[in-house]
């Protein structure tokens, strides 16, 4: 272990690797396709979309049952940029259910989204789930990708995280006080703040970083995956002892309204596990 966080260490002097490549010593990102995208690619990463259902405590296990097998296949078909479905285990709404899209923009969105509307085995997907739905909620996120490159990132749609048994996310959401410098303050303090904290942690993966577009505006979110919920505690714990991140967050405090931390699991079904 002080041999892998002697070469993040090293990697973090000396900047990253050919071809946009995470530093050394990070684990994941080692899957095919992600060593070969380039920082050009990051930085035309897209958008990402991010909708929240609220269930009914009755229509969970429906939902599911209906949203899993051959749902999961229609929605793949129907949006082949699909990314993740989520469950919130603890910090949110426990009857939520997440799920994220990534699309190169609007324009691509409301066409593929439009044509789904029209496909009757869609309409009919919907009408089934539809009961089991309280309420609905979609937003807008642009990459921070500074910070992604800073965090050993590659784009959550290059994302290939490490294999794991119990795998979780944590979601970071940051409300910052209303501004057009609130973002960018918060995104310059991450940059010079992450390297260290990445290097001080091999089991956190950056899935993305990204700031609202459409939506809350001035949010911020985090998406960190590790291979289990004590590695997430472990992460945590470990963070707090570097100096440049301490510094790094102090710095943010200010500029934040409220913080909240989730922990996510990915459904059976979930193409992120």
């Amino acid at each position: 272990m002080q041999a892998l966080r002697a070469a993040a260490a090293r990697a973090l002097a000396l900047g990253r690797g050919p071809a946009g490549a995470p530093p050394a010593g990070r684990r994941g990102y080692a899957a095919a396709g992600a060593a070969t995208v380039t920082k050009e690619q990051l930085r035309t990463g897209g958008m990402l979309e991010w909708r929240t259902y609220t269930l009914r405590p009755d229509g969970q296990v429906p939902f599911h049952a209906r949203a899993g097998g051959e749902g999961a296949a229609l929605r793949k078909e129907l949006f082949p940029n699909w990314l993740g479905f989520f469950t919130c285990d603890v910090g949110g709404p426990l009857t939520a259910v997440h799920h994220l899209y990534h699309w190169p923009d609007m324009v691509e969105q409301q066409r593929v989204r439009g044509a789904a509307t029209q496909d009757p085995r869609w309409q009919q997907y919907l009408a089934d789930t539809r009961w089991a739905v309280q309420a609905q909620e979609a937003a807008i996120f642009k990459p921070a990708v500074s910070v992604i490159e800073a965090g050993g990132g590659v784009g959550i749609e290059h994302f290939c995280p490490s294999p794991a048994e119990s795998p979780i996310y944590e979601l970071r959401t940051y409300q910052l006080h209303p501004g057009y410098d609130s973002v960018p303050k918060l995104v310059d303090y991450f940059v010079q703040g992450l390297p260290h904290k990445v290097a001080a942690d091999s089991n956190s993966e950056l899935a993305f970083f990204g700031f609202v577009d459409v939506g809350m505006l001035n949010t911020v979110i985090e998406l960190w995956r590790y291979p289990s919920a004590q590695a997430s505690i472990a992460a945590r714990e470990a963070s707090r002892k570097v100096p440049e991140w301490k510094q790094a967050i102090g710095n943010v405090t200010p500029i934040v309204q409220h913080f909240r931390s989730q922990v996510l699991v990915p459904t059976a079904y979930s193409p992120l596990q």
